[in-house]
């Protein structure tokens, strides 16, 4: 018996809205960029600033490295007072949330889409407590929304392979974009440098920054 294959759709895989709840997969330029610059002859860390995905924990067991989680995403979701974080209240949940520096140096700091979600002064902060703990020719990873309007909470992203990443939009709210761009990001981030960077064609840009070298 011959079996006729089923024509292919050529339907379109469904593209990143952040109005629209649910996952979505999209290629990614920078993982391989980061994983290509871990050290192979030592164990590296890796810092995730996101929840804990086990697609994510399985995908690095494949590396020589300790992948170590703080999920920031908590502080920064719906619902959240600007008060709660004045002052030095953010910087005291930081020193809460994040590794202490008898963990550190990190290698490869994963940062996903938080800094869409911080003011300036915010970002400001979080960038001193992370450039504390990154080693000094760590990588930093930040995706940054080119949409007019963002989910009202960080997304949570899984990675499929080096290069592709799954998002996952869990909120039907929005908010409005910060539109931050490079400059923005050097302005907030003096202790990091932009060494590179991926405009999607989903609308999110990828950007791979370096601890900048002490003067």
């Amino acid at each position: 018996m011959i079996q006729v294959p089923e024509p292919k759709s050529n339907q379109e895989p469904k593209r990143f809205d952040p109005t629209d709840p649910g996952t979505t997969e999209s290629p990614s330029l920078a993982l391989k960029y980061l994983l290509g610059h871990l050290d192979e002859t030592r164990w590296s860390k890796i810092l995730d600033l996101g929840p804990a995905v086990g697609a994510n924990v399985e995908f690095f067991t494949q590396y020589s490295c300790k992948l170590f989680i703080a999920d920031l995403f908590q502080a920064f979701g719906p619902g959240r007072s600007n008060l709660e974080l004045a002052g030095g209240a953010l910087s005291r949940r930081l020193q809460q949330d994040l590794p202490s520096r008898d963990q550190a140096p990190f290698d490869i700091i994963l940062a996903w889409d938080l800094l869409n979600y911080l003011e300036p002064e915010e970002m400001e902060t979080a960038g001193r407590h992370l450039a504390a703990l990154c080693n000094p020719k760590g990588l930093l990873f930040a995706l940054l929304s080119n949409h007019h309007r963002l989910p009202d909470r960080p997304i949570c992203f899984s990675i499929v392979d080096i290069d592709t990443l799954v998002y996952d939009n869990r909120s039907s709210a929005t908010r409005p974009s910060p539109h931050y761009r490079e400059p923005d990001l050097e302005r907030h981030l003096p202790a990091f440098v932009v060494e590179t960077s991926f405009l999607l064609r989903n609308g999110m840009q990828e950007y791979v920054l370096a601890r900048r070298s002490s003067p």
